[in-house]
């Protein structure tokens, strides 16, 4: 009997890990917001800029992040980036003020985003090419799940034994978990292995050549900067309106409960989404599947300003979800698909650090104006991310003649 493909183990790695920061996304923490604000006696603002101020801090790591991993490989960084979101999650749980709060926040984010989620996509896209939207979309499955169990369970957590101790568990769970399978199931570039991407096995040395452009040339290019916009918008707009989810839909007259199991409505739309956007990534590429996830963020906001309550608040839940879904899987791809894996680590480091602060920004119009003045600039910026899809060349990288079909 054949041995199973290492491919296979890839595929099971990242969606597992992509689950496991959780905790670290803007997701797992929403919930434990109000928690934190009535417990440190500190204003929801407040709280939201620490946040934000930890998020952008937290990341500026990951191109050096990313450039070790093009250089050691994913296997030799996971032990390591496991072991630091499981001590950030304990630092979360030891805040006691502002300062030590947004140390937690810096540590949580960095390890979480710029830690163990990079590692997970960028194992990913050097295992699969012709494959890499569904692949990816695979591994973003497990974002979407950890969407729809960690909010309820980190409520039942907070309520039966206090948020600190529920962040204490979610440590717990990352050494417990994700390090022995990390160590076990994670792999560096097949090549390492005489392998191709997408399961194929090499039969000469030049097809085991590794190519891809240089963060310096792939900035002289539009749709390096589309694809920069598209991580932004993402995680600005994810992120403002699942902190806001709560405060939203209960000015809107749904109950904190009601809220609460409605992200699991954001959660299933973005399983579908993710699935499909797959396919959709394999067929049409980013640039355009792109565009469709920037039109369903557009609506996200449009609902939320003018009927959040419509359908008891499931349309814009559904919207959300369906937008983050399609835009994730594009992030997750599109850097691969247009400039190849050579410098891959280093890009999607890069990346990161520019659509984090996406998300260290997003809540900020929040906190400096009213909802419906940071909406408006949601979507004029939006907008703009669409024209420059429109006017991006394609231009799909082909990793080597080796590599085809």
């Amino acid at each position: 009997m054949s041995r199973l493909h290492p491919g296979w183990f890839v595929l099971a790695a990242g969606a597992i890990g992509v689950f496991m920061t959780t905790p670290g996304q803007t997701v797992g923490v929403s919930t434990f917001v109000d928690y934190i604000v009535a417990d440190l006696g500190m204003p929801r603002a407040q709280v939201l800029l620490l946040y934000s101020l930890g998020t952008l801090l937290g990341i500026l790591p990951a191109p050096y992040i990313g450039r070790l991993v093009d250089r050691y490989g994913p296997r030799n960084a996971i032990g390591f980036v496991v072991l630091a979101l499981g001590a950030a999650c304990v630092v979360v749980a030891w805040a006691q003020g502002p300062w030590s709060l947004g140390a937690a926040f810096t540590l949580l984010r960095g390890t979480a985003i710029g830690g163990l989620s990079l590692v997970c996509g960028h194992m990913v896209n050097l295992w699969f090419d012709r494959f890499r939207g569904r692949a990816a979309a695979i591994a973003m499955m497990g974002l979407a799940v950890g969407g729809l169990v960690v909010p309820g369970l980190a409520e039942r957590l907070a309520l039966a034994y206090g948020w600190r101790n529920a962040y204490l568990v979610f440590a717990a769970a990352e050494v417990a978990v994700m390090l022995p399978l990390g160590l076990l199931l994670f792999r560096n570039r097949p090549q390492t292995y005489g392998l191709l991407p997408d399961f194929g096995k090499a039969t000469s040395k030049a097809a085991l050549e590794i190519q891809g452009q240089t963060l310096g040339e792939a900035r002289r290019t539009l749709i390096f900067w589309y694809l920069l916009a598209i991580g932004i918008l993402l995680n600005a707009v994810g992120t403002a309106l699942l902190l806001d989810h709560v405060r939203a839909l209960q000015a809107a007259g749904v109950a904190r409960a009601a809220a609460i199991a409605l992200l699991g409505v954001v959660t299933v739309t973005q399983v579908i989404c993710v699935l499909g956007g797959g396919v959709l990534v394999d067929r049409y590429g980013t640039q355009r599947v792109g565009m469709l996830g920037l039109t369903f963020l557009a609506l996200t906001v449009a609902c939320v300003m003018t009927a959040p309550s419509l359908l008891a608040g499931a349309a814009y839940a559904a919207t959300l979800g369906a937008g983050l879904g399609v835009l994730h899987i594009v992030q997750g791809a599109g850097l691969a698909e247009h400039f190849g894996t050579r410098h891959l680590g280093n890009l999607r480091g890069v990346a990161s650090v520019v659509s984090i602060f996406g998300a260290a920004a997003g809540p900020l119009p929040f906190a400096a104006w009213p909802p419906q003045v940071g909406y408006v600039i949601f979507l004029v910026c939006i907008a703009a991310a669409l024209l420059l899809g429109v006017a991006a060349v394609p231009r799909p990288f082909v990793q080597a003649e080796a590599l085809k079909p």
